[in-house]
């Protein structure tokens, strides 16, 4: 008489299997989802890009002039109301942006004079707006250093995101905005 040996797998064996490819799984994950300094750095800049062309396009489509602020470690949208700039606080995307720890920002404006010569004397840009403002005004009342105009134009700029990696090399990744309102990572050059 024959014995019929069944085939197949024990519940054991069924279950190690699933751990291995459960631990593999999660090998897999982290590696992929620790992202090193320059994939945050790059993240970083890919934010202030996306959120500075929904902004732009919004100058457009409301006719009003937006600015950015920047610090050395965030960034903020404000609005030209009333005679003063006003920060963005309904949209969390536009709020003040705190940067990571260790990223800092350094922005090099590609020279616009606050006050043209042949400029007349009653526009925004006129004596009030040019007199220093006490801590508390440039808190309530902060000045952008990039403007963002209603013609879908701004202020030229470079903005450097810079921090250092794990061997303390410094790392960067630049955005460059033209005075047409394009964006770019990196210099416009350097793409083609």
């Amino acid at each position: 008489m024959q014995i019929n040996r069944q085939a197949g797998f024990t519940l054991l064996e069924v279950l190690l299997v699933a751990l291995l490819m459960g631990l593999a799984a999660s090998a897999v994950t982290l590696s992929i989802s620790s992202a090193g300094p320059e994939q945050v750095l790059n993240k970083q800049a890919q934010r202030f890009m996306a959120a500075t062309e929904l902004v732009l396009g919004e100058t457009v489509l409301s006719g009003q002039f937006i600015g950015i602020v920047v610090d050395e470690t965030q960034y903020q949208f404000v609005l030209y109301n009333e005679g003063k700039w006003v920060p963005i606080e309904q949209d969390k995307m536009l709020a003040t942006q705190q940067l990571e720890p260790g990223i800092k920002l350094d922005l090099i404006l590609d020279g616009m004079p606050l006050m043209q010569e042949d400029e007349e004397q009653d526009s925004w840009f006129d004596e009030p707006f040019i007199d220093e403002l006490s801590a508390e005004e440039k808190i309530k009342n902060p000045r952008p250093q990039i403007l963002l105009f209603p013609s879908g134009e701004m202020t030229p700029f470079e903005l450097r995101f810079t921090t250092v990696d794990d061997r303390r090399q410094p790392i960067e990744s630049l955005v460059v905005g033209d005075a047409l309102g394009r964006l770019s990572l990196g210099r416009f050059d350097d793409q083609a």
